[in-house]
């Protein structure tokens, strides 16, 4: 017998949501998805770093190399994960500064 697998949950636990999304979905997406503002000028392109997000929970691969140099080059802080350049794979709780709480 062959059972569907489960799809990822990415919460936003200062917005009180969550949102189910297919393996794979670039996190950026999930975050529109879920009708949560992301900031981003490039077009998902690694270019603006400016979807910087926290990762509060779930597990994310390791930074790759143009991830990282987009970071340095726009100053954003190394504890941030561009969301345009991760793609969900497992659960994840997502924060970002300008996420007020219930907003």
């Amino acid at each position: 017998m062959h059972y569907p697998a489960a799809m990822p949950v990415v919460r936003f636990p200062s917005r009180g949501l969550e949102i189910e999304v297919p393996p794979g979905t670039p996190l950026i997406e999930a975050i529109r998805g879920a009708g949560v503002p992301v900031a981003s000028s490039c077009g998902d392109e690694l270019l603006c770093a400016k979807c910087g997000v926290r990762i509060l929970a779930g597990s994310v691969p390791r930074e790759k190399p143009v991830e990282r140099r987009a970071k340095r080059r726009n100053r954003v802080p190394d504890e941030l994960r561009l969301s345009c350049a991760l793609r969900v794979r497992s659960d994840l709780s997502v924060g970002a500064d300008y996420w007020p709480s219930g907003a």
